[in-house]
């Protein structure tokens, strides 16, 4: 029987793999509104078809790629390969293409070279004898879309080390890759532009965009780029994974390979048939794949739970498109999976279902580096300081009491190196959070000024706030 991945039963532990040790996970991020639980990165990877799931096992245990960076690069490879032989029914009854635009920003020694190089290997042995290029890196716009429109109808945007492509201008290009995310062929600037192709230029041709880039470089990149990004719609349409996973050593070629021998014979054969049915058709005209119903139902139920995870973030109308962009892009991951498998028929609730756990973990991602939280100021950090110093004095001692003489308090500030003002500053702190509050009280005929803390905060409120097990 099947594992729940998550609460909501969206996704699926493949039953018939190992489960992997996975690292520590991410504390929630600071924009999800309370009580919002998103999948975590061990769930979102559990979530994947089966065979994929070996694969980015197998990944992480030989090449030591993190599972962030193998789950990022094996579904950009994938819909690279299936999105040359079939589109997937959308929404709204028209078709839509299989092609993701993902970007994987990660740490140093985070696996991304080990990722992109190990599975990209059977999609450039594939490629091998199209005379047309369809590997694009740092390259300008008008000449991407050039080879485009010159019959390059199967194109990725792909490299390890991403720095030069996001200070490049086809990273800013959001109107470009809009229309090209739905394979559309962007409209000629001027009247002149290349006359020669004008006549039989293609309307319509994939690219995929599978990008890795250094953590650093894409935060600068959104701090310049991301309201403009975000205004012009292709933000929505990009899927993003941040995280700090450090890559593992990897066992090498003391693990034999099986599951990625099997993805290398699938991705060749997938391939080798998208280059045959492009030949002969255009890229908008290929076959569709249809959603079953119950699939469609998982699918409504998601767009809600996205619209109210980004409730706190987004304006009320983004959180509409960041909604109906994140499950357009489910769809789409769900149309992966489904012809990578070669199941047959309509996209099942099952794969839907898996599809949905891994687009609400790239929607959380996209949330979190997005809307990173901002820095604590002095006071703050003071008073948590506070705060944790004095629930353990509560808790080491297990009195009942919570509560001191305010002078005593103040008199503590010397030995945290702070004045009195900074001292009283974050009792204000603690005050104005709830977390404490200064009362009047008579002890033994005389009135004295307390700092008492609130016996009725919840235990996980504190211990977020001070990561110190509570027990008052």
């Amino acid at each position: 029987m099947n594992a729940l991945a998550n609460q909501y039963g969206e996704g699926f532990m493949p039953s018939s793999s190992p489960s992997p040790t996975f690292g520590q996970g991410q504390p929630l991020p600071d924009c999800l509104p309370h009580g919002c639980y998103p999948p975590s990165q061990s769930q979102a990877v559990s979530a994947l078809s089966p065979n994929l799931y070996r694969s980015v096992c197998e990944c992480h245990a030989i090449y030591g790629a993190g599972y962030g960076a193998s789950l990022a690069n094996i579904l950009g490879k994938v819909s690279f390969a299936v999105s040359g032989n079939f589109r997937i029914c959308g929404n709204n009854g028209r078709s839509m293409p299989l092609s993701l635009h993902i970007r994987f920003a990660g740490a140093r020694l985070s696996g991304k070279s080990e990722a992109h190089l190990r599975l990209n290997a059977p999609v450039a042995e594939a490629m091998k004898g199209w005379k047309k290029p369809w590997l694009f890196d740092n390259v300008l716009p008008p000449t991407l879309l050039r080879k485009l429109r010159a019959g390059s109808v199967l194109a990725m945007l792909s490299m390890q080390e991403g720095r030069g492509h996001l200070a490049g201008a086809l990273s800013r290009s959001f109107q470009d890759l809009s229309d090209l995310y739905d394979s559309n062929m962007p409209s000629f600037d001027r009247a002149d532009d290349d006359e020669e192709l004008a006549g039989h230029a293609l309307e319509s041709a994939i690219l995929v965009a599978c990008v890795n880039v250094q953590d650093d470089a894409h935060r600068k990149w959104l701090e310049s780029y991301g309201q403009d990004a975000m205004a012009s719609g292709y933000l929505f349409r990009l899927l993003m994974i941040e995280c700090d996973e450090l890559a593992i050593e990897g066992a090498g070629a003391q693990q034999p390979e099986l599951a990625l021998l099997n993805y290398d014979d699938r991705i060749i054969e997938l391939i080798t048939s998208a280059r045959v049915k492009l030949k002969s058709m255009a890229a908008d005209k290929l076959p569709v794949i249809d959603v079953a119903p119950e699939a469609e139902q998982i699918l409504r139920k998601a767009k809600e739970c996205f619209r109210a995870m980004s409730g706190k973030a987004l304006s009320p109308r983004d959180t509409i498109v960041f909604s109906a962009r994140l499950c357009a892009n489910a769809r789409r991951i769900a149309g992966c999976m489904h012809v990578f498998e070669g199941y047959e028929g309509a996209v099942s609730a099952d794969t839907m279902a898996r599809a949905v756990t891994i687009a609400e973990y790239f929607g959380a991602c996209w949330l979190a580096t997005v809307f990173p939280p901002k820095p604590l100021s002095a006071a703050v950090q003071r008073g948590r300081h506070l705060l944790a110093t004095l629930v353990t004095w509560v808790r080491q001692s297990q009195q009942s009491s919570l509560s001191w003489r305010e002078a005593d308090i103040v008199a503590l500030a010397p030995n945290y190196g702070w004045s009195k003002a900074e001292m009283k500053e974050a009792m204000m702190w603690m005050c104005c959070a709830g977390f404490a509050q200064i009362l009047p009280r008579t002890e033994n005929g005389r009135r004295v000024i307390k700092f008492e803390l609130n016996p009725d905060l919840a235990s996980p409120q504190l211990e977020q706030l001070t990561h110190t097990p509570i027990r008052l």
